[in-house]
């Protein structure tokens, strides 16, 4: 029982910071350089757990899936220096799944961490549509 106790604690912790990985402060420019391609962010931390890592495969496999050559996957840590720059431009600041054209931004977190281990097919789908709409 307290196993279960300290995992939906674990849970609700994440659901937080994830909540919180798109502020950004006033006046500062969120602009991301145009680019050709649309490009799928995922920002995690070093200490990963079964969920994390989870909505990390099934979005790589997603983007693989398409077959495009101008949709691209990256996955950072942002305890480590070159994932810490990439967020910080990017306005991230806690595990995030994010997706991006230019200066369009789509933070999907929340459909990623609901999604990625009870209902993985569903959360290809919204990564596959979410890049889509942004081509």
């Amino acid at each position: 029982m307290k196993i279960l106790q300290v995992f939906f604690i674990v849970m609700a912790t994440s659901m937080v910071f994830s909540c919180n990985a798109q502020s950004s402060k006033a006046g500062e420019d969120t602009n991301v350089k145009a680019s050709a391609e649309v490009k799928v962010y995922y920002f995690h931390m070093s200490r990963r757990c079964a969920t994390c890592k989870t909505v990390e495969r099934v979005s790589k496999q997603a983007v693989q899936e398409m077959n495009s050559d101008k949709v691209v996957f990256e996955a950072y840590n942002i305890e480590e220096t070159e994932g810490e720059q990439i967020a910080e431009k990017l306005g991230v600041s806690g595990q995030t799944l994010l997706i991006t054209d230019g200066d369009k931004k789509i933070n999907i977190t929340q459909e990623g961490f609901l999604n990625a281990r009870s209902k993985p097919e569903k959360l290809k789908e919204i990564v596959q549509q979410k890049v889509k709409s942004l081509q």
